[in-house]
């Protein structure tokens, strides 16, 4: 079942993964750019030299770099679109607007003849929408709408400069019909791109409430209903990767078994509902006496196991000795004013190479001596060994 909600989890959207992606199609985009414009200078319909060209290309992916770096690092994950799309899309858009500058319309090209070139700068500026696309996923309708602005004025005020200053052949009338159709379409795109927004958003919801409840399933797989610890089969699953990592080099850790003293009398003298509060209270206790890097969970009814990692077998004793003592100390007068809750433990050390029930064996041997010899104590391996050699 867990490994059926580990795939149930891969299959749901995962945030972060998809910023990685939208950041690499951003990345992506510019690179057509840059393909574009140098496949223009090439035919010699980029006017700019090659010094002039390697420069402009190497401010715009420096900005890339950078952008790319800040998401990339996790700094932006807390702000309200960690992949910074609108800055971003305004950082190709201004590249795709300082590019179409030096396109220009020469008399003659070695590589494409004398053929008419009007639709050459707008050709560039079509890169644009892949950029918007991308953006219509993180921006509203109001950020998209300053993206097509910035886009369409600055189109504008480009080909503004081209007739001013490029002394380069331009059709007035193609260019700017281009240009019209360009802004008409850029506003069509604000209004589907709110719509892509809004699905995207409503998704995101509908992941994250998946997400709560993947978690809840998973914990109600691996938890114990009553106590809230972990279950007897996933504390096996935990034993058995206690037991890889000590096989596997420098390791090692100690199991404790616990069961609660005359519990069975306990349910028979105050009621099942008191042996309830009695588990709880003893599941919190416990939890609280415990290293986060420790492990505890209820095999059944008043029996309950510690995995105390990186612990050796004197250390452990210890551990449990301070468990046992705290319990004796626990009042339960609210529940019954005669009512007294002791624990019997047996503590045994994961030897290399053996298996596993081996040392769980070895605990319950420690705690039936422990139960055989007046219960409320606690019954470590080597305690085990010294009366039997006695």
């Amino acid at each position: 079942m867990i490994a059926d909600l580990e795939r149930a989890r891969q299959l749901a959207i995962n945030e972060q993964r998809l910023v990685r992606r939208h950041v690499n199609l951003a990345l992506a985009t510019s690179l057509v750019h840059t393909a574009i414009c140098a496949f223009y200078l090439w035919g010699g319909y980029f006017s700019a030299s090659l010094p002039v060209f390697t420069a402009l290309f190497a401010a715009i992916w420096v900005g890339n770099i950078a952008l790319l770096s800040l998401v990339r690092s996790g700094i932006t994950r807390h702000r309200r679109d960690p992949s910074l799309s609108l800055w971003i899309a305004l950082w190709l858009t201004t590249g795709f607007l300082v590019s179409i500058y030096f396109v220009e319309t020469p008399e003659q090209s070695t590589v494409f003849g004398e053929v008419s070139t009007d639709g050459f700068r707008i050709s560039v500026m079509m890169v644009f929408f892949a950029a918007m696309l991308l953006a219509s996923f993180r921006l509203n309708f109001w950020k998209l709408s300053v993206l097509a602005l910035y886009a369409s004025g600055g189109y504008a005020l480009v080909l503004l400069m081209a007739f001013a200053d490029h002394g380069v052949r331009l059709s007035f009338t193609v260019e700017w019909l281009q240009w019209l159709i360009f802004s008409v379409t850029a506003a069509a795109f604000c209004v589907t791109g709110a719509g892509i927004n809004a699905l995207r958003s409503r998704l995101s919801g509908k992941n994250e409430e998946l997400g709560k409840a993947l978690e809840q399933v998973r914990e109600m797989a691996i938890r114990d209903e009553l106590t809230g610890l972990f279950n007897r089969r996933h504390i096996m699953e935990i034993l058995q990767q206690q037991q890889a990592l000590a096989d596997s080099g420098d390791y090692r850790f100690c199991l404790c078994y616990l069961d609660l003293d005359h519990f069975k009398p306990i349910n028979d003298t105050y009621g099942h509902g008191v042996g309830d509060q009695v588990l709880r209270r003893f599941a919190r206790l416990v939890h609280d006496s415990l290293r986060d890097a420790d492990y505890t969970g209820r095999l059944g009814g008043e029996e309950f196991v510690l995995v105390l990692s990186q612990t050796g077998l004197e250390e452990a004793w210890q551990v449990a000795e301070r468990l046992r003592a705290r319990l004796e100390e626990q009042s339960f007068a609210d529940l019954h004013e005669n009512l007294k809750v002791t624990v019997s433990i047996g503590v045994s050390e994961y030897r290399m190479g053996e298996h596993i029930d081996d040392a769980i064996n070895r605990a319950d041997s420690c705690l039936y001596r422990a139960k055989e010899t007046g219960r409320n104590r606690v019954i470590g391996e080597t305690h085990l060994d010294s009366v039997a050699n006695g």
